[in-house]
């Protein structure tokens, strides 16, 4: 009779552990009970980002508060073409600037359409799908799928690097990563 309360005891031990362990398995590995933690100061670090390339008609681009936003090693790679156009900070400003000056861009505004950001401590990634706006706010110009790394410094969220693609014909931006 020892025995046998011994097994059913330690047999209710151990179903009361697993439970327990697949609880915890299930909630850690659930999308919708994962919460990141610092979602709003990083959604704003992105946003801030599109603002610092965006002026409006009469003004011009403020080329000077770009590197406010990124850590100084920033690259930004474009798949505009076939092959990766990779840039370090300085030289995606100058190319900015060429940019502005050659198409003749009196105005010139970027948005976030949609976004999801996950963090893991001091490291970032956002997704982020963009509406491009040339000398009007009454088209979009383009559209594409821009993906942001960030890290946390002591000054706040920085992108250390954004790699984009523009919407293509070919390649249009999936329902997944537009607002619902």
């Amino acid at each position: 009779m020892k025995n046998l309360l011994l097994i059913a005891a330690l047999t209710l031990a151990i179903s009361a552990c697993q439970t327990a362990e697949k609880k915890a398995a299930d909630s850690s590995t659930s999308p919708s009970a994962y919460t990141v933690p610092e979602d709003s100061a990083i959604t704003k670090a992105v946003h801030d980002a599109y603002a610092a390339i965006s002026f409006k008609k009469g003004e011009k681009p403020r080329l000077d508060e770009i590197g406010n936003y990124f850590i100084p090693q920033a690259q930004l790679i474009n798949f505009r073409t076939d092959t990766a156009d990779v840039s370090t900070l300085p030289q995606f400003i100058n190319l900015y600037k060429q940019f502005v000056s050659s198409a003749h861009i009196d105005e010139f505004y970027e948005e976030e359409a949609f976004g999801k950001t996950e963090q893991f401590g001091r490291v970032a990634h956002r997704i982020s799908t963009y509406n491009t706006y040339l000398n009007t706010r009454d088209s979009i110009a383009e559209r594409g799928v821009n993906s942001f790394q960030l890290i946390k410094t002591p000054k706040g969220w920085k992108v250390s690097s954004i790699i984009w693609d523009v919407e293509k014909k070919s390649l249009p931006v999936p329902d997944y990563y537009l607002k619902k």
